[in-house]
């Protein structure tokens, strides 16, 4: 026998909790979709429209990571297509496209399997593209998932890209029908500050995707853990409360399945007989560490921009993260010296941003009165890894503060929640 031999044998599962393991999977497709049932109203809403001659040019379906988005919008695209022949459904995954240009030629391969050099440039990949969907039956649903990975490059903006899209004159003159399904974290408009011409070509037709609720992601795990675990292997008391922490933590399906999955090797790993609340809390912070570095590093560079800029002032004293912090700091911060412009946003964007970073659970807020000056709401980020380490390479170039450099500004331990009732600063802002 080999040193091999040994070492598989040493490390085969022996008296596994699990019975299939893959049910745990988070990038399976289930069979049903589970607690979206009012998102799949609103979809089939819009493309019953079809019937009627008219699928709106755009419709924005976003929401938080691991709610669902994608994996509804294309089973009910795709169901509606299969009893269409009016209409055909092309679905392309944007993530790991890093310019304009590579982002429109990968619709133009998903389209007829070829792509265009770059000499052709943007105009040339959409050519290709109204010359593919000439092919198309009368109508055609596009999904762009991950479409808030379009970011500006040196040579193409945005508006470049949405503006050929929505409104090429190589569509209008084939006179193709194609509706753009964009999925998303979030809303487009905040982060890609589309200029007016794209904005007037685009419709107001949003999908949501909120959070999972507790009951909805009991009802999503049920069928996953009875498959995936031996009879009796996870008691009751142990599936509520990693429902219930999951549901407060994160609303992600995704990360509720790999909360159990790491359990379940947990309490192997222990020769326990059944998977404890002890086996779940013992993945939690694990698990908790993972979805934030995985949620700050598909930020835009504009929220990026935000969140160090709620925690790059320092107490001068003790080195520890001053928050909470106005909308009105974060503005001052943001349009310091040295700061590029791409980070400038006005204070109703910052506003936003920071609504939308709450909303992906990386900031809290809460309303503080301000005396003479009204109420004012205080921000605090409790985001313990450091963003710029998450963002490599995309993170925002923000000025000194409190006499430490812009690439020393880690996101430590955040002051105090804003969950109770006044918060107040640590030091005046």
């Amino acid at each position: 026998m080999s040193k091999y031999d040994d070492l598989f044998d040493a490390t085969a599962p022996d008296n596994s909790l699990f019975a299939d393991k893959g049910a745990l999977d988070p990038l399976a497709d289930p069979k049903e979709i589970v607690a979206r049932d009012a998102q799949e109203r609103e979809l089939a809403t819009i493309l019953n429209g079809l019937h009627e001659g008219y699928l709106p040019p755009t419709v924005s379906v976003y929401g938080p990571p691991g709610t669902g988005k994608t994996l509804t919008t294309r089973r009910v695209c795709r169901e509606f297509a299969a009893r269409n022949d009016r209409v055909a459904v092309e679905y392309v995954n944007l993530k790991e496209c890093r310019t304009l240009f590579s982002a429109a030629n990968e619709i133009l391969f998903q389209l007829a399997d070829e792509k265009k050099g770059s000499y052709e440039g943007l105009d040339g990949v959409f050519d290709g593209i109204w010359d593919a969907l000439e092919a198309y039956p009368e109508w055609t649903v596009l999904v762009l998932d991950e479409i808030d990975h379009i970011r500006q490059d040196t040579n193409y903006d945005p508006s470049d890209f949405f503006y050929r899209l929505l409104r090429g004159e190589g569509k209008l003159q084939r006179g193709i029908n194609c509706s753009v399904w964009l999925v998303s974290n979030e809303l487009l408009e905040v982060d890609l500050r589309l200029d007016s011409r794209v904005e007037s070509a685009m419709s107001d037709e949003a999908v949501f995707f909120p959070p999972y609720g507790e009951d909805e992601l009991g009802a999503i795990l049920e069928a996953r853990l009875a498959r995936a675990f031996r009879e009796g292997a996870v008691p009751d008391a142990a599936v509520a409360y990693g429902v219930q922490e999951a549901a407060r933590r994160w609303g992600d399906a995704r990360k509720a399945l790999t909360l159990f999955r790491q359990a379940g090797e947990t309490a192997s790993e222990r020769d326990l007989e059944a998977v404890t609340r002890e086996c779940v809390e013992a993945n939690l912070e694990t698990t908790e560490k993972a979805a934030f570095l995985e949620r700050a590093g598909r930020l835009p560079a504009s929220h990026v921009g935000v969140l160090r800029a709620i925690t790059a002032r320092r107490n001068r004293h003790t080195g520890a993260v001053d928050q909470p912090v106005t909308t009105e700091r974060i503005h001052e911060v943001l349009h310091s010296e040295g700061v590029s412009d791409r980070y400038r946003l006005r204070r109703r964007a910052i506003r936003e941003v920071v609504h939308t970073l709450e909303t992906m659970g990386l900031v809290e807020t809460a309303m503080e009165s301000g005396g003479r000056d009204g109420r004012r709401k205080r921000i605090i980020s409790d985001a313990r890894p450091c963003v710029h380490r998450a963002r490599a390479g995309r993170a925002a170039v923000l000025p000194s503060c409190a006499g430490r450099p812009a690439s020393d500004l880690a996101v430590g331990r955040a002051g105090p929640s804003v969950s109770g009732h006044a918060v107040g600063p640590r030091t005046p802002q």
